[in-house]
């Protein structure tokens, strides 16, 4: 019974990833760190176009921009799509400086987006695991986690 429950789920994964959707989960590095990672079955430059709309949509700001797959070319080597945004909004930056500064080395949040051979990839830090080890951040941490899940779904549709 427990094989077939396994093996409708995996069909169902397969059949979401298939119609274009997004086959997400959590990796845990052994230093601790949370990373979410979503794999989409679109082109990069459609996810890229749709991560910025979502930030923008989000009254997020897009603070940095370093685009990996450029840097590679100035080093002489051809890479696949690869870019990162460095995004924040002023206003969640309040109880970082009430609470404690030195968890301004958290943010601007980043989010890495990268071509993995027909696959797009959207890989961030999970805030509330960045966030853990500052006091009094707890709920921002669950905030942030819940706006970057809606953004990087809204590059999922």
């Amino acid at each position: 019974m427990a094989r077939m429950r396994w093996s409708v789920a995996l069909g169902l994964l397969v059949l979401l990833f298939l119609a274009g959707g997004a086959v997400a989960g959590e990796v845990k590095l052994p230093s601790g760190i949370v990373l979410v990672e979503k794999a989409i079955n679109k082109p990069f430059p459609a996810v890229v176009a749709r991560i910025e709309a979502a930030v923008k949509g989000a009254k997020l700001v897009i603070v940095g921009e370093p685009n990996y797959q450029m840097m590679q070319r100035m080093a002489g080597r051809e890479i696949r799509g690869a870019k990162a945004y460095f995004i924040f909004r002023p206003d969640l930056g309040i109880p970082i400086f009430e609470k404690d500064y030195n968890a301004a080395l958290e943010v601007p949040l980043k989010v890495l987006i990268y071509d993995k051979g027909g696959q797009t990839v959207i890989r961030y830090r999970k805030p509330s695991n960045a966030l853990a080890d500052y006091s009094g951040l707890d709920s921002l941490g669950k905030q942030l986690d819940d706006i970057m899940n809606q953004i990087t779904d809204a590059a999922a549709k």
